[in-house]
């Protein structure tokens, strides 16, 4: 084999070795770019994912102020409320201390009895004269179980604050002449005298003129 021969050959095995190596070189670079095209599609995919969670996350925002402005409405509807209610608990509480230092101021009241200190009228259980008890009108001054004396006073003899046995102004039938009201003086007037029960929140809605008065309370037994 001459020398020309032997370069020849030696360039053919550069030539060759060269060709190889880019071969393989190739192919290591279209394996890479595989795995750069897989990792980018793996970014995408995350990328999309986080996308969507912050929509997600910007809805459950959106939400949970639309919650909130709902709850602060609530709030400022139930502080009007409250106060609404606590100043009607504070009229009520006025109103039943009104009411109390009425009942108290009436119930120790002075037995004052009449000129004629003879007992014109007794209501009592098993009486001639039986008080027809239906109601607590004057619980707890006194009860269906009580007996109490009546006697006969003088228009001058009646003070606010007298238990007087009445024939009631609003009842107008047969039975009017025996049907008594036992009930408190809380005011006077011209025309007569304005009644309540003790146990009542509210007066009785007529004037008891002197003349349906029977008697007044000045005594209680049992």
């Amino acid at each position: 084999m001459d020398k020309k021969q032997i370069i020849m050959l030696m360039f053919s095995l550069v030539v060759v070795s060269s060709l190889v190596y880019l071969y393989f070189s190739f192919n290591n670079l279209i394996d890479d770019y595989n795995d750069l095209v897989d990792d980018n599609r793996d970014l995408d995919e995350k990328y999309l994912s986080k996308i969507y969670e912050v929509q997600n996350l910007k809805v459950l925002i959106k939400d949970y102020r639309e919650n909130i402005s709902e709850l602060i409405n609530e709030r400022d509807n139930q502080k009007s409320q409250i106060g609404m209610l606590t100043t009607e608990i504070k009229q009520k509480e006025r109103e039943y201390d009104v009411l109390y230092e009425e009942y108290y101021k009436f119930k120790n009241f002075t037995w004052t009895g009449c000129s004629d200190s003879r007992t014109v009228i007794k209501f009592c259980k098993g009486c001639d004269w039986d008080l027809s008890c239906d109601t607590s009108s004057m619980s707890p001054t006194f009860t269906c179980e009580n007996s109490l004396y009546f006697c006969s006073a003088k228009k001058s003899e009646i003070n606010i604050g007298d238990i007087i046995a009445f024939l009631s102004p609003e009842y107008k039938n047969d039975n009017y002449e025996t049907f008594y009201t036992i009930h408190r003086v809380i005011e006077i007037t011209d025309k007569g005298y304005i009644t309540k029960g003790d146990n009542n929140l509210e007066m009785d809605s007529f004037e008891v003129p002197f003349k349906n008065i029977v008697g007044k309370l000045w005594r209680i037994d049992g």
